[in-house]
């Protein structure tokens, strides 16, 4: 008898009814892999900054879908949901760099007043010594390079002046009106999932059902929510697939990723258009 059995993670009942599902996907599924692989498996050496951000941004993407693939999996339709909303800013995020290549550098530069922050509260909760010296004066420098990118004017009446809080000065919806179809995910890729991965009135209300006794938490997996998740993932990893073609001129995507447009419309009945309009 084995006193220490492995531990196993997850739900055969949910993973059997998921499959049930969505069969069509999980045959198709080979033809997505094989798109990533051509699109993230090869050697790689940006000679621009927005190269770099567009391709690690967009294989990024790749992880987020199978990471929502893996909670849908398994019932957690919400939890998939909180993951698509980061899956979806930095899809948006590559594809506006991608339009808009100078901005790479800023969204670099950034990294640097995230990180002041970061490190102005670790001192804060752990003492203004718990970090090396050097490396702090480090950052400093760093920031100080970097911070006339990202002053803002905070009073429009005095004029004064700070540090936004994010790289751009647009917002993510903003961007996501330049981004062709994944601006037309806004909705169920943005805000539908914002109020999940928030602390929102939303976020409870989604959970409450009534029940002859009252008002209850919902119980058992967030089915709908998670069909929903592996929808609008599917969309938008086809599009950050469809965007390193476009960036870097792979045309060894272009068979592979045309089985994967027409997959998308057999599995779920419609699919999704290239910025022109037209399919793959």
């Amino acid at each position: 008898m084995n006193e220490n059995p492995v531990a196993v993670f997850g739900f055969p009942s949910e993973w059997k009814d998921f499959h049930e599902r969505h069969k069509l996907f999980f045959e198709r599924l080979p033809n997505l892999k094989r798109a990533q692989e051509i699109a993230f498996l090869r050697a790689f050496t940006p000679s621009k900054i927005s190269e770099g951000v567009v391709f690690f941004l967009g294989r990024l993407c790749g992880e987020d879908f199978f990471e929502i693939l893996l909670l849908c999996g398994n019932g957690y339709g919400f939890g998939g949901m909180r993951l698509l909303r980061g899956m979806y800013e930095r899809a948006v995020t590559a594809r506006y760099l991608h339009l808009h290549p100078d901005d790479a550098k800023s969204f670099l530069d950034f990294h640097w007043v995230t990180k002041r922050k970061q490190v102005q509260a670790i001192k804060e909760t752990f003492g203004a010594d718990v970090l090396p010296k050097d490396k702090m004066d480090e950052l400093e420098a760093q920031f100080r390079r970097v911070e006339g990118e990202f002053q803002v004017t905070r009073c429009k009446k005095c004029g004064a002046k700070g540090l936004n809080y994010t790289w751009s000065k647009l917002d993510l919806v903003s961007m996501a009106g330049q981004a062709g179809n994944l601006g037309k995910l806004i909705v169920p890729a943005y805000y539908f999932p914002t109020e999940e991965a928030h602390s929102t009135a939303g976020g409870i209300l989604s959970r409450l059902e009534e029940s002859g006794e009252g008002i209850r938490f919902k119980d058992g997996p967030g089915r709908d929510k998670a069909d929903e998740s592996l929808l609008a993932g599917h969309n938008i990893l086809l599009d950050v697939l469809l965007l390193q073609k476009e960036h870097f001129g792979l045309e060894a995507l272009a068979e592979p990723l045309g089985k994967c447009f027409q997959d998308f419309l057999d599995i779920w009945g419609r699919g999704p258009k290239e910025p022109n309009g037209e399919g793959v």
